[in-house]
């Protein structure tokens, strides 16, 4: 059994999810090759790069429809399809050049897997801007997608009634499986010092960074001695995050996965104050490093945080005292949600739970 795994489009959390399912089922004794955009080159480790087909660029909607006109890129496809003769191929993030993918599959009788992280958006409204629109062409694409389908998966229970909601006529198998990760917190101590609240960006309007700033506000007026600190990979113009003696921001394009894992590990808690969200790998990669969440109670956010155990759930229209409140609980009990939280990803978000699904996803 030959196996496919990766992503075409760039963006970094779909490197961890590539490579844990691609290590675990080259421990069942399976053979295993990476698809990615050379854009995740600087990602991957020595060890999967000798081990990838990198194909195309991509890491927007432009250099997506250059790397999908381009000739060269589909001429290349079929030259490794031919060689390698995959059983499997197994792809997450929407990319057109899915849809040619998708085809070879059928036409080699190769199972085509579709993760679908977001399956279908209600309240698009809440992503502002041009994302907004976009999010209606992307659900249309993806529809023509899972009509090549041959296993769908699902990463929560909201996802899979948002998937029946908008693909009632899928003829494929659709499987629930968690969202899987590296494991990159091991060796984790777990009594370290930690410092910050924090809040991954970029601060888009799905995000709620309104109730972040709101709750910045709140701790600096009411002098709890609360530092906050702000990740993005895009650059943060807007002045209300810039100017906040109790906010830092920690800002770069490329960020590691060790230099992310550091700034987590070093957060007592991650506020997740999202106005929709199917589920969330903020909040459980906060979990793989020990650190609680505090987040709203929208989408599928709920499913992930076991309330007094692993983080609090806070309601979205709830007034910022709420929030404080919270975040009070979670600090108080540090040290028992921190074992919770490591413990709670480790049984069910680590790469070496994917065995549990072979049988589900490979058949």
């Amino acid at each position: 059994m030959t196996i496919y795994v990766g992503s075409l489009q760039y963006s970094p959390v779909y490197k961890s999810h590539c490579c844990a399912f691609g290590k675990a089922c080259e421990e069942a004794g399976y053979s295993v090759k990476y698809l990615f955009s050379r854009e995740y080159e600087w990602m991957l480790p020595p060890s999967v790069q000798e081990k990838t087909i990198f194909i195309g660029r991509s890491n927007s909607i432009f250099s997506m429809l250059k790397d999908t006109i381009n000739l060269k890129n589909k001429l290349f496809i079929n030259k490794v399809f031919s060689r390698d003769e995959p059983t499997h191929v197994y792809l997450h993030n929407y990319h057109l050049m899915n849809h040619f993918i998708s085809r070879i599959c059928k036409k080699n009788e190769c199972t085509f897997i579709y993760h679908a992280h977001e399956p279908y958006v209600e309240d698009k409204h809440a992503h502002g801007g041009f994302q907004q629109y976009w999010l209606h062409l992307n659900e249309y694409m993806n529809s023509k997608l899972l009509g090549n389908t041959d296993v769908a998966i699902i990463s929560s229970k909201e996802g899979a009634r948002l998937f029946d909601k908008a693909y009632p006529w899928f003829q494929g198998k659709k499987v629930d499986v968690p969202l899987m990760y590296e494991d990159l917190g091991e060796n984790l101590d777990l009594s370290a010092e930690r410092k910050y609240i924090t809040f991954v960006g970029p601060p888009v309007p799905a995000k709620g960074p309104e109730i972040f700033l709101k709750i910045v506000d709140y701790a600096s007026k009411h002098n709890l001695g609360w530092s906050f600190l702000l990740i993005s990979r895009a650059k943060i113009n807007d002045s209300r995050f810039l100017n906040k003696n109790n906010l830092q921001v920690f800002c770069k394009e490329k960020i590691s996965d060790e230099e992310y894992g550091n700034l987590i590990r070093r957060s007592l808690v991650v506020l997740t104050p999202y106005k929709r969200e199917t589920q969330s790998s903020v909040v459980l990669v906060a979990y793989m490093y020990g650190t609680p969440v505090v987040s709203s109670n929208v989408g599928g956010l709920p499913e992930f945080v076991d309330c007094g155990k692993t983080g609090y759930i806070v309601d979205e229209s709830a007034p910022v005292e709420e929030w404080i409140e919270r975040i009070s609980y979670a600090l108080k009990d540090l040290p028992r949600m921190t074992v919770n939280c490591r413990h709670y990803f480790v049984e069910n978000f680590s790469g070496k739970n994917w065995k549990k699904y072979f049988n589900e996803v490979l058949a």
